[in-house]
C-alpha cells in the first residue's frame, strides 16, 4: 500500500503573543502544516518571534497579501477575532481562530456566510467545554448515571488565563 504525500498547508500566524509558542511547537509534530510567516500589530514582536521560530516576519497586509500562505491562524484578541477572519478570507486564505471564533452569532454567522462565498474553510479552537473531561461528565449525566440533577455549583481555584496570558 502506497501513502500519498501531501504538499504542507503554508500558514501565516496573526497574533505573536504567548499563546503563539504552543502553535509554533505542536504544530512541528505534523507535517501536513508548515507555519511560514507571522504578523502582529506590534511589528517588533512579530519580528522577535519570527527570529526565534524560522519564519517571515510581515505586516498583516503583506502576510494576507503573500500567495505563499495558504492558511491564516488567528491568534489575535477575541475583540479582533472577526474583523481579522473577514480580512483574510477576502484575501482568499482558509482560517483557523483561536477561541471564542466570535463575540455574537451575528457577526460569527456573518464570518461563515463569506467562506461560504469565497469557497474557503474556517475552523476554531474547542473550548474547554468539548474536551474529554466535561464530555464525559455529560455523557454520565446524560445517561443517567448520578439520577436528575437539580442543582449545580462551580468554584473556580487560581486567578485564570489572565495572569499568564495578558498580552
Amino acid at each position: 500500500m502506497t501513502q500519498t504525500s501531501l504538499a504542507p498547508v503554508r500558514v501565516g500566524i496573526i497574533g505573536c503573543g504567548i499563546i503563539s509558542h504552543a502553535y509554533f511547537t505542536h504544530s512541528k509534530a505534523f507535517s501536513i502544516l508548515k507555519i511560514v510567516a507571522c504578523a502582529d500589530l506590534d511589528f517588533a514582536r512579530a519580528q522577535s518571534v519570527a527570529e526565534k521560530e524560522g519564519v517571515k516576519a510581515c505586516t498583516v497586509d503583506q502576510l494576507l497579501a503573500d500567495p505563499d500562505i495558504d492558511m491564516v491562524l488567528n491568534l489575535t484578541i477575541p475583540q479582533a477575532h472577526v474583523a481579522v477572519n473577514l480580512s483574510a478570507i477576502k484575501a482568499g486564505k482558509h482560517v483557523y481562530c483561536e477561541k471564542p471564533f466570535s463575540l455574537n452569532v451575528a457577526e460569527g454567522l456573518q464570518v461563515m456566510a463569506e467562506a461560504r462565498k469565497r469557497g474557503v474553510l474556517v475552523g476554531c479552537a474547542p473550548d474547554t467545554v468539548l474536551g474529554g473531561g466535561i464530555q464525559t461528565c455529560r455523557k454520565l449525566i446524560d445517561d443517567g448515571a448520578i439520577g436528575k440533577p437539580v442543582a449545580a455549583m462551580a468554584n473556580m481555584l487560581g486567578h485564570g488565563p489572565e495572569s499568564w496570558h495578558g498580552n
